[in-house]
């Protein structure tokens, strides 16, 4: 065998192993950062229930104060002028039309 062919066989070796060892490598470092115990306590309901269905969040993206879990019985609504949909008092756009409140 001469040097261009262990060469060429070298080279297709480390082309077929490397994306190979690359893949194993993130898969372990994935692994690594996994949190099954974040993920238990959570299923379990220690931070609250899950099943309230996905959490609301406001115009632009922010929260609701009570962190989007739903109406927490002593807020009042008021109707947005434009589209007469109800929201809470604390915002200053409408939910549904974007129209300022205020």
């Amino acid at each position: 065998m001469d040097g261009e062919t262990a060469f060429r066989l070298f080279v297709a070796g480390v082309l077929v192993v490397a994306p190979t060892m690359l893949f194993l490598g993130l898969w372990r470092g994935l692994m690594a950062l996994r949190d099954d115990d974040l993920a238990n306590r959570t299923l379990n309901g220690e931070f609250g229930p899950i099943s309230d269905g996905p959490i609301p969040t406001r115009v632009f993206g922010f929260a609701a104060p009570n962190g989007g879990r739903g109406s927490t019985g002593d807020e009042s609504l008021v109707r947005c002028p434009t589209c007469q949909s109800k929201n809470p008092s604390y915002v200053d756009y409408c939910d549904d039309c974007l129209e300022s409140i205020g």
